[in-house]
């Protein structure tokens, strides 16, 4: 690829970006770049057990790996590498000229394991994505290379810099891209067979102001969206290459700008008459969306089945102390229940280690989810991400953790917590256990489901006979035959036949529940004993 002295000028001054360190041997323009998806390590949402049960390896793909993917150079040879059911060796590392990974912070030690082997065979490292985003400077004395920002406009110039030589060890993105610019995912570089759900991306960013949210700070507190044309021509192509499962769309809040979110909708439901409705989606988005009625519908309509709502606490004082004041416009229980009567189930997130937090906060929340029925809850303690705004209070507070490594909302947190950490994460574990007794699990289960109401225009994945009875073989053997609560598995199964065998979208989603109670009950088990046993140490710690 051949650059003028002129355009060379204009990459160093680009104003978009920030770029330091030193240059590095030119790569040519013919790259073998291996791109890897690390590990995760089990967790609440890595549904591991339901994963032994159906013929896929994963939840969901990379899809900001397979978005840079498309905005390689042509003259680049790509390969992905999807490491939660894929293995990276010597010869794979050796033939790639540059190694390209994208990771979270929970796929931290998975992520140091690849970049020390690249290194060790000395390949070129470059990794971004959100972990990239947030600490950047760490992540620069592991790579060669790191992006701390989103990639679109900015990735075309890089890789220019690659070839040459002149790239740098640090870019730092400073403004946000224009969605529209954002190019088609390179689907076909997935197993797609692997994959229990799609994703794709319709809008980034987040209009709140969430104390502990990171989201607003890499991606910017004004949501922007793609043409809702661009987000159709992805399903198109998901469409075009087969797939009939469901699809999740992984904006962080679907309807930050709800405007747009209900254009969108409305396409979505022109676009599933014209194909029969043959894919289903889910989101997130924040718990206002009970107080809008027309979008709310308009999901609906379109096919949406579920949505994961942020409700973190009922404590009023912790959400108004974290500035999660959009929770306190509304009776929490009341649109929990608007949303599941107009036809989305809902899941949600919860967090306890608010400053506000005393020890009556883990009663007060195994309540509120039981009240509310929400099957699976998703309940964790407070971190401090890096960029946040707790992350500068806890700093300026004295109170900052430097040395922690808390990957996920179950580990001790990283800042010194008002509430006793013993207390904590006992308080913690005793929440868990609570939530995901099988009697509690399928309580919850069932009122939830009897209280959906589903419509019309609402229809499961049309999966093939085959799949869904190896599926329902492999669950009887191994919940209804080997688990500790086959019993629990039983019953709620015939009562679900009996009460839903007529209903699809019922029936789907009691199945769906029934097959994660593979996942959730195991889970929270492991993790409530693990916490426990932190509790102990601790305990420990202080007697000596």
């Amino acid at each position: 690829m051949f650059v003028s002295a002129n355009e060379q000028l204009q990459l160093l001054s680009n104003p978009l970006i920030d770029v330091s360190g030193n240059s590095f041997p030119p790569l040519g323009n013919k790259l073998n770049v291996l791109m890897i998806w690390p590990r995760f390590p089990p967790s609440f949402w890595g549904f591991e057990g339901v994963l032994e049960m159906v013929p896929e390896k994963s939840v969901m793909p990379p899809l900001g790996l397979i978005t840079v993917a498309a905005l390689c150079p042509s003259s680049w040879t790509l390969r992905l590498l999807d490491l939660s059911f894929e293995r990276v060796n010597e010869s794979e590392l050796l033939w790639a000229d540059l190694v390209l990974i994208s990771a979270m912070q929970a796929q931290r030690v998975d992520t140091l394991a690849v970049l020390a082997q690249a290194r060790l065979l000395g390949r070129r490292t470059f990794i971004g994505g959100p972990w990239a985003s947030s600490e950047p400077d760490f992540l620069v004395t592991k790579a060669d290379h790191v992006l701390a920002g989103e990639a679109e406009e900015v990735f075309a110039d890089i890789a220019v810099a690659l070839e040459l030589g002149t790239a740098k060890s640090l870019y730092r993105v400073l403004d946000k891209p224009d969605m529209s610019t954002s190019p088609m995912p390179r689907f076909d570089l997935l197993h797609l067979e692997k994959y229990t759900s799609m994703s794709v991306q319709f809008s980034r960013g987040c209009p709140f102001q969430c104390e502990f949210c990171d989201i607003i700070t890499i991606y910017g507190r004004r949501p922007r969206a793609k043409p809702p044309a661009k987000l159709i021509a992805e399903l198109d192509t998901l469409r075009d290459l087969g797939w009939r499962n469901e699809v999740f769309i992984v904006d962080d809040n679907f309807i930050g700008n709800h405007k747009l979110a209900l254009q969108l909708t409305k396409e979505l439901t022109a676009w599933q008459a014209r194909n029969a409705r043959v894919i289903s989606f889910y989101t997130e988005a924040s718990i206002d969306l009970a107080d809008r009625p027309e979008l709310l519908a308009s999901m609906v309509e379109a096919n949406f089945m579920y949505v994961f709502l942020g409700i973190e606490t009922p404590s009023a004082e912790a959400l108004k102390g974290s500035s999660k004041f959009q929770n306190l416009r509304g009776d929490l229980v009341s649109q929990v229940n608007k949303i599941r009567e107009s036809g989305l189930w809902v899941l949600a997130g919860f967090i306890v280690g608010f400053d506000s937090d005393d020890e009556t906060i883990f009663e007060r929340q195994l309540q509120f989810i039981e009240k509310t029925a929400i099957t699976w809850a998703m309940a964790g303690v407070l971190q401090a991400p890096p960029t946040t705004a707790l992350f500068d209070r806890m700093k300026l507070e004295g109170r900052l953790i430097k040395d922690s490594d808390a990957t996920t909302n179950f580990s001790p947190p990283n800042f010194r917590t008002v509430l006793p950490l013993q207390v904590l994460l006992r308080g913690l574990s005793t929440l868990l256990s609570g939530l995901y007794t099988p009697d509690r699990y399928f309580g919850r289960a069932l009122r939830s489901i009897e209280s959906w109401q589903p419509r019309a225009t609402q229809q499961p994945p049309e999966l093939p006979m085959f799949y869904n009875l190896r599926v329902f073989i492999s669950s009887m053997w191994q919940q209804g035959v080997r688990s500790n609560y086959k019993l629990a598995y039983w019953k709620f199964l015939l009562l679900a036949i009996r009460k839903w065998s007529r209903q699809p979208a019922k029936m789907w989603l009691a199945f769906m529940v029934l097959l994660s109670a593979n996942h959730f009950l195991k889970y929270a088990q492991t993790v409530s004993d693990e916490l426990e046993l932190q509790c102990q140490t601790l305990q420990g710690d202080n007697l000596a």
